[in-house]
């Protein structure tokens, strides 16, 4: 997966650092790390849903050496672990 960092999206944006996060929350309602959890933990639900992916696998393939850091992101925006949302999915 690449690795963004906001050097690298600043060069890309021919703006500054303080411009690009400013706008980036005008337009997104979040700062850029919170829209790149959200988005890892929405692939996260799709592998988890679809796959038999274990979940430290599922961590790595979004993004996250740490299943740990995963599941913490992941119950923050889903409200569920990633256990709990796979037993959900495949109950309902």
């Amino acid at each position: 997966m690449l690795q963004l960092t906001l050097n690298h999206l600043t060069k890309v944006s021919c703006m500054g650092a303080t411009k690009l996060k400013k706008l980036f929350k005008e337009v997104y309602h979040c700062t850029i790390t919170e829209y790149i959890q959200k988005q890892r933990v929405h692939q996260a639900e799709k592998l988890l849903a679809h796959t038999g992916l274990p979940i430290n696998e599922i961590a790595r393939t979004v993004g996250y050496q740490s299943a740990g850091r995963f599941s913490e992101l992941f119950k923050r925006y889903a409200e569920l672990t990633p256990k709990e949302y796979r037993q959900q999915i495949f109950r309902g």
